[in-house]
């Protein structure tokens, strides 16, 4: 830590009622957002209250220390980045202050879709939608008014702002709405011995009322839009979406002053805000919405012509590129889309009727159908889930861009004009000639009828070797928008990507926003660089720096190189999808229960990636630090499923974990834990004893003192016999090409071998039903997972190429290797040939399938025995999060709707907090239950029968704190089968204790 750093911590300690950072980590978790743009702050502040901003704020003026507002750090122009003090409001400053009839008090944490599932309580809610607003703060609308897909109907978000509560540097707090001139006319407050009226450069005084700043502040700006009335005219014409600059047209009348709308998009250049009571509306009665196709680009551009008059809600267009992810993303979107669709519009109208609402669509079917070129209608919703599916279209497809592979990448510099709705034809086929010059493809997604353009050029990422390019590509493009009266930035504000070409864009005028910035900000220390900056080339400059792939960087022990780790960490644009709190996504369960950058999986790629490019020094890389941030991935693998660019975060953080192994050695804890199935065989041997321990809380005490088990987790008893050694011997038989009778492999996985024998028991009998030999390998072992989870890669090693060895023969006799463990299948696909250099492992890799996952493709195949008998239960199922990294879905789920009489009922809560050995510890206990608490809450009501999962793991959460049971769906499916009545048994409530059913 460097002197100023050294010296913020010691002047700041203990003056905050939140946290200060200024360590290197978390100083480069900060230095970027999802921008090309990387710059190293001081230090971070996550304010908790007001009271936090204001001393940080006096602390910026009399330390002459820039201050950076940030959100959720998502945007794409590098606004949230700077070399002062990051202000983190998403952590802690998320409350919503007070609801109203029509308006909402927020802090500006609060993330926008959070705030509309409270207003929707009300029938009401908070209109503008910009793309990611599961993650997207209100703060961060506020900084760049933020607009979205229905801003053509709702406008954009100053439009819905009544007042801003600002904070200046020096401290000062100041409420603002649409304010009276009559104060101007009013005796101004006096200081005794003082001036009447302030000048701005003491406006940062501690000692100086609010309502003299405010007066002076008002006064100021009135007078400067009054002397400026007719150039802002000229200059700032009437674009329907325009967020360049700070916004003044029609900020002043006669009688007032709206200071919100003007504030509304200054991105934190004239203070910070700390409070907004916005406007809300009711939610819409009826909604429809229509997808069209078009065989050519200019068609589509056409029909938005024709449409704009009809008054849709929302017109969004997406051209080829975007079509095509949609087809390979999901099947659904697969049979709409056809793939001769150059281009597509998704029009909404709204209504008070369904009547009317069908009306509408209809008459915008007939519009299109009428013009030249051919026209589909793909597909139409009116009820909240076919609209919502249609919608989710773009919602899904245009983050999916980062996905694609190659040396180039849609990069986000101007990505956000807009441009008069009715000249959209003729800048596109400008911007089009602007791109052929400089030998680039652009993908194009449009909020069409608002003139709103996304355009991302293809280009490698950037260096400091490009920024000519770049610059000079935004430079010519940008002189197309104002060719035909358009703006640099619609909805996205200006940060370091668009501030050099405002000048440009505005003339004598931005003479004005000069004087702005010095109404309130005299010092420039509120997001200095952004809107008014003297850098004529800032453009080009803070490119995030290149990881350069040197062997001797980090040491690593997975089956990568240094390129290859580099190209994984590199692929994480900073977008932030993986802070969300939505509860249709699972990612991440760390981020869910602490709202702190750290606990994202988008900061283990930047610790990563600074690693790998020198901005941390490479020591940090197996530092205590680093592990205590990759300690925050249990390897669940939901941030790797669900980021669009699908970043390997989990294998990264193993592969960190194992560099603090290598330096320090594996902790006492995860030695054991890890190791569990070595005891497997001791406890099954002296099982009475062993269980009689585990039951006995004087024990239980002991074993949490030296073996660090929670004594509050409920356990699994040790089988008296595992079921290794139980195996008869027609299970011992290897599988054989000339075998009459088909062959499975049977990869038992520690907890079906030591603890449930039944479940085993269960599978076999199951295949046997259906037709099958089954080969039990004897001498398997663990997986090997909690090894791998821990760091332990040596130790893992071993076990893999134990189990290779066992698997190779079989699986080169193309027998398919069963795991009826989900954590097993996944282990053995996915992390094995990351693990291992071996000949074999890519090949029984290749084999290895999920018992579900297979039944179902037999189920498919017509294979699947049916004769199902009944069974009267209510069922809760919850799907294991390593099962939804294999499938995606829930196959035995859908095999157990086959069982007449079983009523299913699924447990969306999210990751049940168990995570293999994770769950078990003292240490881990506590953070363990609070993710699982929706999944423990739902099995304590008595709303089931019993629960069903297929992961162990998730079983014993599932049974925390509750006496009903929870089984196997595979142990459901042999007891339908009548495979095995004693399984009756299982379905009654279990009286509590410690241990598990």
């Amino acid at each position: 830590m460097d002197d100023q750093r050294r010296r913020i911590v010691e002047d700041l300690s203990g003056m905050l009622a939140g946290t200060l950072h200024c360590d290197p980590l978390t100083v480069a978790l900060y230095a970027s957002d999802a921008s090309l743009y990387q710059v190293s702050p001081l230090g971070v502040v996550c304010p908790r209250h007001r009271d936090d901003v204001v001393t940080v704020s006096r602390y910026a003026a009399e330390t002459n220390t820039p201050l950076i507002p940030r959100g959720a750090g998502s945007s794409v122009t590098g606004a949230a980045v700077g070399p002062g003090l990051i202000v983190d409001f998403s952590r802690w400053m998320r409350d919503v202050e007070e609801i109203g009839e029509q308006t909402v008090r927020v802090q500006p944490g609060i993330v926008r879709d959070d705030l509309n599932r409270l207003l929707r309580k009300q029938g009401r809610y908070f209109a503008p939608d910009p793309s990611n607003t599961e993650i997207t703060t209100v703060g961060g609308m506020l900084a760049v008014d933020a607009a979205g897909s229905h801003s053509v109907r709702v406008g954009s978000t100053r439009d819905h702002v009544r007042e801003i509560e600002l904070v200046l540097a020096g401290g000062h707090v100041l409420e603002f709405e649409t304010e009276s001139l009559e104060i101007l006319r009013a005796p101004p407050e006096t200081a005794t011995g003082g001036p009447a009226m302030l000048d701005s450069t003491v406006l940062s005084t501690p000692d100086v009322s609010n309502a003299r700043i405010k007066r002076t502040i008002i006064s100021k700006l009135a007078k400067l839009l009054a002397d400026h009335s007719d150039l802002i005219r000229e200059r700032q014409p009437a674009l329907l979406r325009n967020s360049s600059g700070y916004y003044l047209r029609g900020a002043l009348t006669a009688e007032h002053l709206a200071v919100p709308r003007l504030l509304v998009g200054s991105e934190g250049t004239l203070g910070v805000f700390t409070s907004a009571t916005l406007h809300t509306m009711p939610l819409p009665a009826h909604r429809g919405v229509v997808l069209l196709l078009f065989g050519q680009l200019e068609a589509a551009v056409r029909a938005v012509q024709k449409i704009a008059p009809q008054q849709p809600s929302a017109c969004d267009l997406l051209d080829r590129r975007l079509l095509t992810l949609a087809r390979e993303s999901e099947s659904a979107f697969a049979e709409l889309i056809s793939p001769a669709a150059e281009a597509a519009l998704i029009v909404e109208q709204t209504g008070f009727s369904d009547r009317q609402v069908r009306d509408r669509v209809a008459m915008v079917r007939r519009t299109v159908e009428a013009l030249p070129g051919q026209a589909i209608v793909a597909g139409e919703g009116y009820t909240p889930d076919e609209v919502e599916f249609l919608w989710s279209l773009p919602n899904r497809v245009v983050p999916l861009l980062t996905r694609l592979k190659g040396a180039t990448r849609p990069l986000p510099f101007v990505e956000d004009v807009a441009v008069p709705p009715l000249a959209l034809n003729d800048f596109l086929v400008r911007a089009q000639k602007v791109f052929q010059k400089h030998q680039v493809t652009a993908s194009l997604y449009a909020h069409a009828t608002a003139g709103q353009l996304h355009l991302r050029p293809f280009l490698p990422l950037p260096t400091e070797h490009d920024g000519e390019r770049i610059e000079s590509i935004a430079r010519d493009l940008y002189q197309a928008v104002f060719s035909v009266g358009g703006t640099i930035s619609g909805e996205h504000g200006d940060g370091l990507s668009r501030t050099a070409f405002i000048r440009s864009q505005y003339g004598p005028l931005y003479k004005v926003f000069q004087q702005i910035k010095d109404i309130f900000d005299p010092h420039n220390l509120m997001n200095p660089g952004k809107i008014v900056s003297d850098d004529a080339h800032v453009t080009r400059r803070h490119f995030r720096p290149s990881p350069q792939p040197v062997s001797d960087v980090v040491d690593l022990q997975m089956q990568w190189d240094a390129a290859a780790l580099t190209e994984e960490a590199v692929r994480c644009n900073g977008c932030g999808v993986c802070r969300t709190q939505s509860p249709q996504m699972r990612m991440c369960p760390f981020f869910r229960i602490d709202l702190s950058e750290e606990t994202s999986p988008r900061a283990k790629a930047n610790a990563v990636r600074n690693s790998l490019c020198g901005t941390l020094d490479h020591r940090e890389f197996g530092s205590d630090e680093m592990k205590q941030l990759a300690d925050l991935c249990f390897n669940c693998k939901q941030c790797e499923l669900e980021c669009p660019s699908n970043v390997n975060i989990p294998q990264m953080m193993i592969e960190a974990k194992a560099a603090h192994v290598a330096e320090h050695g594996l902790e006492r804890a995860d030695w054991i834990l890890s190791r569990a199935h070595s005891f497997g065989v001791l406890g099954g041997a002296t099982a009475p004893l062993m269980n009689w321990l585990l039951g006995n809380s004087a024990a239980r005490w002991m074993i949490e003192k030296v073996v660090g088990i929670s004594r509050h987790r409920k356990l699994p008893r040790f089988a008296r016999r595992p079921f290794a050694m139980s195996l008869r011997h027609e299970l011992l038989r290897p599988p054989n090409q000339a075998d009459a009778v088909p062959s499975v492999v049977y990869f038992i996985g520690d907890y079906a071998n030591y603890y449930d024998p039944e479940l085993a028991r269960a599978f076999v009998g199951i295949l046997r039903h259906n037709g099958f030999r089954v080969f039990v390998p004897a001498e398997q072992t663990s997986s090997g997972m909690a090894m791998l989870t821990a760091g332990d890669l040596d130790a893992a090693r071993k076990v893999a190429e134990q189990n290779v060895r066992q698997l190779a023969e079989p699986a080169r006799e193309g027998a398919p290797i069963v795991c009826t463990e989900p954590t097993a299948a996944l282990c053995l696909q996915q992390e094995y040939p990351m693990l291992l250099d071996h000949p074999d492992v890519e090949l029984v890799a290749s084999q290895v399938v999920e018992a579900g996952a297979w039944l179902e493709q037999l189920h498919h195949e017509g294979r699947l025995k049916t004769d199902f008998s009944p069974l009267d239960l209510d069922v809760g199922y919850h799907t294991p999060c390593h099962l939804k990294s294999l499938s995606g879905g829930s196959p035995l789920l859908r095999l157990l709707s086959l069982i007449p009489e079983l009523r299913l009922h699924t447990i969306e809560e999210g990751c049940s907090g168990m995570a293999g050995a994770f769950g078990l510890t003292k240490a881990n206990f506590q953070t363990s239950i609070r993710i699982g608490w929706g999944l423990i809450s739902r099995m304590r009501s008595s709303e089931f029968d019993i629960g069903a999962t297929e992961c162990s793991s998730c079983k014993m959460q599932m049974e925390q704190g509750t006496a009903t049971p929870t089984l196997h769906p595979l142990k459901l499916l042999a007891l339908s089968y009548g495979l095995m009545p004693e399984l009756r048994r299982k379905l009654r409530p279990v009286a509590g204790g410690a241990f598990i059913t």
